[in-house]
């Protein structure tokens, strides 16, 4: 059962969304795999760490948090793709 449940909308293609989500990941020793409709991800945190699913769903980037260290967020953890992803809050 997903610990954390986030939709963001976006705008532009997905593929591009998806490239940056995988740099930002990718670029913290994270793992990113999948493709433009879903796939899953895994990164290390000072706290622990954190992983999940995402699906691709017209223009909404649906993410499922599996695992995630008790101290942080599921408010924390979206504030902080927001920022990694460059989405502005909805």
């Amino acid at each position: 059962m997903a610990k954390c449940n986030i939709s963001i909308d976006f705008s532009g293609e997905a593929d591009e969304l998806l490239r940056s989500a995988e740099q930002a990941i990718s670029g913290a020793g994270g793992s990113f795999a999948g493709n433009n409709s879903d796939g899953n991800f895994a990164i290390s945190s000072p706290l622990g760490k954190v992983s999940g699913t995402y699906k691709v769903v017209g223009q909404s980037f649906n993410i499922s948090i599996v695992d995630k260290p008790f101290l942080v967020s599921c408010n924390k953890i979206e504030e902080e793709l927001r920022k990694q992803m460059k989405i502005k809050g909805s």
